[in-house]
This record gives C-alpha cells, sequence and structure tokens, in this order.
C-alpha cells in the first residue's frame, strides 16, 4: 500500500503543476485528480494532453492513483431522466478514455443517488437504483476492460449500497475484474464498519478513501482530520492487508498535505496517528 492525495484537497484554481509539485514534496507516492467543468482538467481535456501529464507526473516521482468527479451526483446511471442516464454513460466513456491516457487505473463512480443524506423525499426508488446500475455497468464493463481501466464504485451518503454483502453482490453480477468497489473507510462509519466492509468485499476493493469520522458529533461535521475520529485504524490496515490489498490510501478532504502525509504514514506504519504527540 502506498499514499496518495485527492487533488479536492487543493483549491479549484490551482493549476496541475502545481498540484504535482505540492503532492510530490509533502511526501506522497501518488495523487487522484479530479475533472470538473471549470477546473484544469475537464471531460474534453484532449488525450494527447493527458498523456503529456502523465509523463509530467512521472517525472517529478508521482503515479496518478485515479481519477475522479462531483458530476455523477447530477447525473448518473440510476437517474429518473433518461436523458441523464445516456449523459452518465457518455460521462463515464470521456472518464475511462483519460484515464487510461493518465495511467491512473481506475475511475470513480457514483452509480446511482437514491437521495443524499438530507433529503426527505427520495428521487429514485431502490429497486430501480440498483436494476438500472447492473444495467449500465453491464455494458460499461466491455468499455472498462478494452482500456484496462477499472470503474470504481464509491460508497458516499447516497442512501445506495447500503452493506458490503450488498455492494459485494452488485459487483459479482456485473462479474468482471474491471468493476469493483471505490471504499470510502470515513463515509462507512456512519452505518456501519471499515474493517467489516473490507473482509466482505476481499479481492472486490479497487481503491480505497482514507477519512476519519467522529461518531460522537453525527452527520457531515463528523468528518475530522486523521487521527482524532473513531477509526480503529490498525483494524482498518490490519484487514486490507489480510485480503491483499496493496494499492493507494487516497486522502480525500481539507488539511495541509505535509501534515496529512504525517499522519497517513503513521497509519501504515501502526504508529500513532497524530504527529508531534506521541509519533513521528
Amino acid at each position: 500500500m502506498f499514499t496518495a492525495l485527492n487533488a479536492w484537497t487543493f483549491a479549484p484554481e490551482t493549476l496541475l503543476d502545481e498540484q504535482f509539485a505540492a503532492t510530490a514534496s509533502a511526501g506522497f507516492a501518488a495523487i487522484e485528480l479530479v475533472l470538473s467543468a471549470d477546473g484544469p482538467l475537464r471531460s474534453d481535456t484532449p488525450l494527447d494532453e493527458c498523456t503529456a501529464l502523465a509523463q509530467k507526473a512521472a517525472d517529478g516521482g508521482l503515479q496518478i492513483a485515479g481519477l475522479a468527479t462531483v458530476d455523477f451526483w447530477q447525473i448518473n446511471y440510476a437517474s429518473p431522466d433518461e436523458a441523464d442516464r445516456r449523459r452518465a454513460v457518455e460521462l463515464t466513456l470521456r472518464m475511462l478514455d483519460r484515464a487510461a491516457a493518465l495511467r491512473a487505473g481506475a475511475v470513480l463512480v457514483v452509480p446511482a443517488v437514491v437521495g443524499r443524506a438530507t433529503e426527505p423525499h427520495m428521487q429514485v426508488t431502490y429497486a430501480d437504483a440498483l436494476l438500472r446500475t447492473l444495467d449500465a455497468l453491464s455494458t460499461l464493463r466491455h468499455e472498462a476492460e478494452a482500456r484496462c481501466v477499472t470503474i470504481a464504485l464509491e460508497n458516499v451518503w447516497n442512501r445506495f449500497l447500503l452493506s458490503p454483502v450488498e455492494a459485494a453482490d452488485l459487483i459479482d453480477r456485473v462479474n468482471s475484474p474491471f468493476v469493483g468497489l471505490y471504499l470510502d473507510v470515513g463515509n462507512v462509519l456512519a452505518f456501519g464498519y471499515p474493517e467489516d466492509w473490507i473482509t466482505t468485499l476481499g479481492g472486490r476493493i479497487a481503491r480505497v478513501h482514507i477519512k476519519d469520522y467522529d461518531l460522537n458529533r453525527p452527520g457531515s461535521a463528523g468528518f475530522c482530520p486523521l487521527g482524532e475520529g473513531s477509526i480503529d485504524w490498525p483494524a482498518v490496515i490490519g484487514a486490507l492487508c489480510s485480503v491483499g490489498y496493496t494499492g493507494p490510501l487516497t486522502y480525500e478532504g481539507a488539511g495541509e498535505p505535509v501534515e496529512i502525509c504525517r499522519r497517513l504514514n503513521n497509519i501504515l506504519a501502526g504508529r500513532p496517528v497524530i504527529a508531534g504527540r506521541d509519533g513521528p
């Protein structure tokens, strides 16, 4: 396993060169890039530019761990609107193409939004969300396989895939080595235990997001700096080792990159997480 930083840590206007430099100088081994309509990397960024970016990152000693976007919260495979469902498939194809050129290996996908955490009414029924997601992935799996890029479904607060058993079943039904789960350990803790998800999902885990969450502060206020929440980090790392996960541990959230990297390295080494208190 190795450390990575999601580009959302930086201000939206931060140039990619600056993101690469700050990530590498902080001590991370990899960066997860972000597609956005008004950011430095977009869904229509030419593929030759993506290839050049991959080389630039490599020259700076960085891997590109994956490619993410917030756009799937607006359009996704289960949207009630058929046009939005088609747009979500097209967005996935654009991400797969750019991830292949970036040598990123995986794209982060929110496949459905049954409802947001604060919404009292659903956007789509749970059953329709499952059926539409399975239908989309049954086609998109072939596109992912052709590009050797994994579609990684993230567990987010979208009232969907609420248990590791259900997530495993969906992935098994798609039946492709290039469709897996993007496990966010912080997102899990509000309704489950990340070590349980890890041992249940096993080799279906394609990527891991690292965040901490304080159970004493429910809702979005619970997200907190690494080592200051309720995550049992030794249990999480032990479970990841037990299932043979060797990929990136990507921090997603705010903070100062050098301090984040110190804390993440402490987690990997089994030391007390908070730098300067009980560990390096």
